[in-house]
């Protein structure tokens, strides 16, 4: 009998070392996500036959929704957004990208019960300190907008609102002193969403969005 609970145990504890080992191998980096930008470059570089440079790429600052962290970026020249996925170790793997012309990125997702609008674009020279989302099923939320190059904030939002893109119609920009701006600015651009399997219902995400450059895969 002894033999054969050392032979179990023995078992169980190579199963749990091997199970330990491939989620080391499915969730790559590690929780303090060193040596992210290599490897986010490295992902973003699959298949390219021009691959880009480190100088080319620029990651700023995340929001996190869930088991999701979203780091918004530009890559030679176009903006766009990395998803990671954190495992039950703490550690991390790319999840999916988007990336594409425009100024301007939005959406609601939804992930381990938190559901949050993510609104993401350009804003360099300040003139939006805010936006304000009419949104189906909720709303309206509004954004305070940071004086930054590119920004990526979010806000919760009912359970009852789509996990879905943001139609451009549903958007408005005020400055600082309180008035509307929305007209001053092109809001095409593409989504933002929480997995790329999972295809928007309803409304379109952007009219007139380009999705030029888009790489929404695992």
């Amino acid at each position: 009998m002894k033999k054969f609970a050392l032979f179990f145990s023995a078992a169980a504890v190579l199963c749990i070392l091997t199970g330990l080992t491939a989620c080391h191998r499915s969730f790559p980096l590690d929780a303090d996500l060193n040596g992210l930008e290599p490897a986010a470059l490295q992902w973003f570089n699959r298949g390219r036959s021009v691959p880009c440079e480190a100088d080319q790429l620029e990651l700023y600052q995340p929001v996190t929704v869930g088991r999701l962290t979203y780091y918004p970026l530009v890559l030679d020249g176009r903006l766009g957004y990395l998803c990671l996925s954190r495992g039950f170790t703490g550690r991390y793997k790319f999840d999916h990208s988007g990336r594409g012309t425009g100024s301007f990125r939005n959406g609601v997702v939804e992930s381990d019960g938190e559901q949050m609008l993510l609104f993401e674009g350009r804003n360099g020279d300040g003139r939006i300190a805010r936006a304000v989302f009419s949104l189906e099923g909720g709303g309206p939320y509004a954004l305070d907008i940071p004086a930054s190059p590119v920004f990526l904030v979010s806000v919760p939002v009912e359970d009852t609102v789509p996990t879905e893109p943001v139609s451009i119609e549903d958007i408005t920009f005020y400055d600082s002193q309180g008035r509307e701006i929305t007209e001053e600015f092109d809001l095409s651009g593409g989504a933002i969403q929480e997995a790329p399997h999972r295809k928007p219902s309803g409304r379109l995400p952007l009219k007139g969005s380009h999705h030029n450059g888009c790489d929404l895969r695992h």
